[in-house]
């Protein structure tokens, strides 16, 4: 796997093709509204991405099956109905003062595009467009918030909420993932909504300082945080053990594999520099030297090459523990 895997429905595995390719004419199909049992949707999941589905079931929340015959319960507001191959215009009308950002009256409506065609446009894996129209026009939509943030209740810990809203797409989210907190007001933010990011995330790193746009009233800042050998062993063990659902992984044959291959896309700051040959032992010395961080599988599985993480959560830069 690289850096730049797909993340599924269930925040786990899936192909990157189960996501629908949207093009500005496909987008139109787009239709806020009622939804029916056996209706095609498309459903924002916890990557930010539309997912294309149909409806098996509705009661509160909707029973949705998705291309790969997965079914997943899906709230209410992320699910929007849909007509494929549809080129008209979207069907949606809206009041000039209730879209966010508020339409202004001389917007031509002949071109005006609507704040969920957009995002479904310029959403993708490893952060949004960033250049042309529809990354100028997400840009803009993402100076206020389609919602309030005061009015979310939130956990202690400030992970999650129970509305289940999140980023400048106001759809669902795991923090644990492919998110960014912002240092300013606390709220998650999509890889995929995104427009700062230079390289995809992996999932888990925190080593960011990011900030949103409607904090800096403009574009996106983000800067990348140094990190350790422990930190890097920490981050690449988190990884694979969410993209493979095992907790012991061969040295050679896939830590030292998947962090070679992914060497420029991890940012490593004043590690970067360090040769090929180099990497193996300062690697293979941080997972022997942090016991309270890692454990060898030769207490376990009788291989000394295999290594998992103590426990199950994702690796935290010093400054915000």
């Amino acid at each position: 796997g690289s850096a730049e895997d797909g993340q599924t429905r269930d925040g786990r595995t899936a192909s990157p093709l189960l996501s629908l390719p949207l093009s500005p004419l496909s987008v139109s199909l787009l239709r806020m509204g009622g939804v029916s049992e056996g209706d095609d949707v498309l459903a924002r999941w916890s990557d930010g991405l539309l997912y294309l589905g149909n409806v098996k079931r509705v009661s509160q929340c909707c029973l949705v099956r998705f291309e790969d015959n997965s079914e997943f319960w899906v709230l209410r507001k992320d699910i929007h109905s849909c007509k494929k191959n549809s080129l008209s215009p979207s069907p949606v009308s809206y009041h000039p003062e209730c879209h966010t950002p508020t339409i202004e009256p001389e917007a031509d409506s002949d071109s005006w595009i609507c704040r969920q065609c957009v995002f479904a446009v310029a959403t993708k894996r490893g952060g949004a467009l960033k250049r042309g129209r529809f990354a100028r026009l997400m840009q803009f939509m993402k100076l206020r918030l389609p919602y309030q943030l005061s009015s979310l209740d939130w956990d202690p810990q400030h992970l999650t909420n129970q509305q289940q809203c999140y980023c400048y797409c106001a759809g669902p989210g795991e923090w644990n993932l492919k998110m960014l907190q912002c240092g300013s007001c606390g709220q998650w933010f999509h890889e995929a909504c995104t427009q700062c990011l230079t390289k995809p995330l992996l999932y888990g790193d925190r080593f960011y300082q990011f900030q949103c746009s409607v904090c800096t009233k403009g574009p996106e800042t983000i800067q990348r945080l140094p990190m350790t050998w422990m930190d890097l062993a920490h981050l690449v063990l988190y990884h694979l053990s969410l993209c493979c659902k095992r907790k012991y992984f061969d040295f050679d044959h896939e830590i030292l594999s998947f962090t070679n291959e992914n060497w420029e896309s991890l940012l490593l700051g004043a590690l970067s520099d360090t040769p090929r040959q180099d990497r193996c032992h300062n690697l293979l010395n941080a997972l022997n030297s942090h016991k309270d961080r890692f454990v060898s599988g030769k207490e376990i599985k009788k291989k000394k090459c295999l290594f998992g993480s103590t426990f199950q959560s994702r690796p935290t830069p010093s400054s915000t523990v």
